[in-house]
């Protein structure tokens, strides 16, 4: 399977002579497959229209350094199956036993990654190099965007200008401000051009008409109709909805007194007043686990806490985990 990404310059303007980067914002990829006549092969498509023209009241500035595609939209061969794995951050060595024991077929099956490549695990650079390898598809997870703001920021200042390390990144009013001195700069000062190039291209929402499902990391609002309008920060954060039905990070119904609820639930609710409602994928709640709704599936597993790495084949929604055994058990996804 053949999965070339371009670096779409809708939301950040960079230009470093040491990145490659193009200005087209449509890219259109043919998957070779077997040459039987008639056989639909894959594509993946990146639509002109990326700007938000009516963002939510709830919605965060858009960092000027976070290269973000909003939207990409693929169409699937009829052949082969449609894998998406939750959360890795950074566990390679779970990664690979899990792509060995579905016995993934490069050339016939599909890999989406739901976001979070990187982060806590062991070998974040050895992921997305491994996704690049397979040609995986992917979408931007929060701690991905981070190293994505981050790198990008050094490509256009330059990694010495990125210090004290307790300033905060000149970002706008963004929903998670980030200070040099942050995290995530271990991994961004490690990526070479080809692993940011294949990061950044990693969009915020997958759409996949033909079978009416679509991927994120974090959710979905459903009362947003126009997929590019949703708060990027939100579409890579949310968890729960607050009080006034917007959609929060924290996991507020664990909270006493809290008569809240999760945004799948919101979904579900919507879905079912709905004519052929649209199946949402998601990943970035590894307390939840694996939940497998009507119109919501969550595969976030937990890995880099000691769980298990997941992946649910999209057709049958046939679920496959393998043990992760060198994780944090006592993590909180929480935490930035």
């Amino acid at each position: 399977m053949i999965h070339t990404t371009s670096i779409s310059k809708n939301e950040s303007d960079v230009d470093n002579g040491s990145t490659s980067t193009t200005d087209a914002t449509t890219t259109t990829t043919t998957i070779p497959q077997n040459n039987t006549k008639n056989r639909k092969t894959a594509s993946l498509i990146t639509p002109d229209h990326q700007e938000s023209y009516h963002p939510p009241v709830y919605a965060h500035a858009v960092s000027p350094w976070s290269n973000l595609t909003r939207l990409k939209v693929y169409s699937p061969s009829d052949q082969g199956r449609i894998f998406v794995m939750g959360d890795i951050h950074g566990c390679l060595k779970e990664m690979n036993q899990l792509l060995e024991k579905i016995q993934f077929k490069p050339d016939q099956d599909a890999l989406i990654l739901a976001g979070d490549l990187v982060f806590r695990g062991q070998d974040s650079i050895g992921v997305i190099q491994r996704a690049r390898q397979l040609n995986a598809l992917c979408v931007r997870g929060n701690h991905d965007d981070k190293v994505i703001r981050l790198k990008t920021y050094e490509y256009q200042h330059g990694l010495e200008s990125m210090s004290p390390s307790d300033k905060i990144m000149p970002e706008g009013q963004v929903g998670d401000p980030l200070k040099f001195g942050n995290k995530h700069m271990e991994i961004s000062k490690n990526l070479n051009v080809e692993d940011y190039n294949y990061l950044a291209g990693c969009p915020l929402i997958l759409d996949i008409p033909e079978l009416n499902t679509r991927v994120v990391h974090g959710g979905l609002d459903p009362l947003i109709t126009n997929l590019v309008d949703n708060d990027p920060w939100s579409v890579m954060n949310m968890r729960d909805m607050d009080d006034n039905n917007q959609p929060s990070k924290l996991k507020l119904n664990k909270k006493p007194g809290n008569d809240v609820q999760h945004w799948t639930a919101a979904y579900e609710a919507n879905a079912a007043k709905t004519h052929n409602p649209v199946t949402v994928f998601y990943g970035h709640d590894a307390s939840r686990g694996i939940v497998i709704d009507n119109q919501t599936v969550g595969v976030d597993s937990g890995c880099v806490y000691g769980r298990k790495l997941s992946v649910i084949e999209m057709r049958s929604r046939q679920l496959i985990q393998v043990d992760c055994l060198d994780g944090d058990k006592h993590g909180d996804d929480d935490d930035d």
